[in-house]
Order: structure tokens, then sequence, then C-alpha cells
């Protein structure tokens, strides 16, 4: 293995780590295979970082010090590099194999401009993965941002992990990706009384899409808007490989801030492909309500959106009892009974 140690008081510290790891497999010195583990010294890496190599990449920040302590930041958008590889504050490419991020903040600190909620100019993610075949595992992660601020594609799996963003702020088009006991915040909108939205799959035909395991949902109330759990964009259909509504909410809390419709189609003027089932489309099973008090009740589901469902006892011990039932039909099904 390969020990990188990275210190914030070195400018494009963490670039500079990642083009000497290049150097290296280019020249001959470090395979292609060589796992590589960096360890980030508490402080403020101001950079946008990007990493495509097929070496294993483990970056974490130094053991005994919080997320908050060790934090990647920058203000990037779509306005100034255009596409989510490129305005993200850490993205991760295609050739990527294996990686883990663990103890460490990314937040990408730009402010929206635009009135329309879904001007593809404030699109700013804190992280992108962009990557269909290899693996992303984040522990104790902190992710900040507004609008896109996780934009996953392939596989992931997010633990004991803190998401913050006010519109479609978990996003892409996956296969899997599992947040196991997270917190997931919608903040205020900076420009005024917008509503919220937390999610939007775009997930593959077929696949399991997000799923949320043990996880809360929080959020700072609106004026007069509302904030919705979910939304669609009201492209998904039986012929497209992608696009499909697929997100599921086991064993999740969500405050009472949240409109009990838990999912957004503009008054039913959006389709939400798949109608939801015990594999794909919205579903949710156990869902408990928490009010500003602290007090926790069985969700009424009666108000939800006419395409969600809720699964039986029988769907939720077939599929969802488990984070190795959720995920043994991907890359992680090796590492789930070692984590």
């Amino acid at each position: 293995m390969l020990e990188l140690n990275v210190n914030a008081r070195s400018p494009a510290a963490i670039n500079t780590a990642f083009k000497k790891i290049k150097e290296m497999v280019t020249s001959g010195a470090v395979s292609k295979t060589t796992p590589v583990h960096i360890l980030l010294e508490p402080g403020s890496y101001r950079e946008i970082v990007k990493y495509n190599m097929s070496n294993p990449l483990v970056m974490e920040g130094v053991s005994g010090a919080g997320p908050q302590d060790c934090v990647i930041q920058a203000d990037n958008c779509e306005s100034f590099n255009k596409g989510a590889e490129n305005r993200s504050i850490l993205s991760f490419g295609p050739n990527c194999t294996n990686i883990t991020l663990k103890n460490f903040s990314v937040t990408n600190a730009h402010l929206k401009n635009s009135a329309d909620t879904n001007a593809l100019s404030d699109s700013a993610e804190a992280l992108s993965w962009n990557n269909t075949t290899g693996t992303l595992f984040a522990e104790n992660m902190h992710f900040e941002g507004r609008k896109n601020t996780l934009g996953l594609k392939g596989f992931s799996w997010f633990l004991n992990s803190y998401v913050s963003g006010d519109v479609d702020f978990i996003y892409g088009e996956c296969d899997t990706a599992l947040f196991e006991d997270c917190e997931i915040h919608v903040r205020e909108d900076n420009r005024g009384d917008f509503d919220g939205y937390a999610v939007k799959s775009n997930a593959l035909a077929e696949k399991s899409g997000f799923v949320f395991l043990s996880c809360r949902f929080t959020a700072e109330k609106r004026r007069k808007s509302s904030v919705y759990v979910y939304r669609t964009e009201g492209r998904g259909s039986s012929a497209s490989p992608k696009n499909w509504d697929s997100a599921a909410f086991i064993n999740c809390y969500i405050s009472d801030v949240f409109d009990p419709e838990l999912a957004w189609d503009d008054d039913m003027s959006m389709q939400i492909y798949p109608r939801g089932n015990a594999k794909n489309g919205i579903r949710e099973y156990n869902t408990r309500v928490v009010t500003k008090s602290g007090k926790v009740s069985e969700d009424d589901t009666s108000r939800r959106n006419i395409r969600s469902y809720t699964m039986t006892e029988d769907d939720y011990f077939r599929g969802y009892a488990s984070r190795y039932l959720i995920l043994h039909d991907t890359p992680f099904a090796a590492i789930t009974q070692e984590i």
C-alpha cells in the first residue's frame, strides 16, 4: 500500500498528492492496482479535487478528529465548469475501482441565483460518483451543498453520514445507493421561501435505486412553501433504461415538517414510474414521524402519493431486513459482513 499524509497548509495539497500518484504509476514505480491510503490532517482544503485512477483509494481524516475538523471546500457550479464531473468539489471518474472515504467533510459553498428551481446553472455537487463499475463507500462523512449535493451512478454505500441541501440534493442514475444510519437534512433555500426536495431518482430500470435504511430525514420549516422527501422528473417509463423513480425508505424517521404526501409529482401532472412495489418504485416500511418536540409515532401513510407502496412484513424480511439483503446483488456483497 502507498501511504501519503496531506497537510492543509500546503496549496492544492490533495491534488498534488494525486498528481504524485499518477506520476509514480506512469513511471512504473507503483502498480495500477496498488492500494493508496491518503491521510488528511485537520484543516480547510480549498480546492476542487478529481480522481480517476484504477488504484483503490482510501482517503480519510486523522483518527480522533471529527468530519467538521477536516473540510474540502470551494464554490463551484455548472455556470463555472460544465458537467457534473467538473462542477463538483470532489469527483471520481469511470476508471476508479474501489473508493473509501472516512471522517471528513466536503462542502460546495455555491449559492443559487436563478429563480428557476430546475436551473442547470445552479447545479453544484459536493460529490460526483461518475462510475458504473466500481464501488464508493463513505463512512462518518459530511456532504453539504444546495442543489444536487450528491450525484451518484453505479454502486455506493453511505454509513453514519450527513447529507444536506435544498433541491434534489441526492440524485443520479444509480443501480444501488444505500444510505444506512444517515441524516438527510433539507436546509433553507438561500433565495427565499421555496419548496424543498431531498431525493430525485433517475435509477436504472429494474434496479433497487436509492435505499434509505434507518435514516433520519430532518428539515428547516418554510414559511409558506412545502418540503418533500422525494420528487419525480416524470421521465420514467417501461421502455426507458433509466429515470425510474426507485427509492425505498426502511425504518426511517421523518420530521413532521415534510409534506405527508412524501413524493411530489406536481399534483399528479407528472408520471411517477413505476408504481411502487416491493422491489422498485417509491416504497416504504415502518416509517415513523417526529414532531418538533421530539415525539415519535407511527406515520399515517394514508395521505401518501397514490403511486407509492407500503411494504408488508414479508416484503421487508425478504429483501430489506439487513444491509446484506439490500446489497447482496451488488459488488458490496463480499464486504457487508465485515463492516
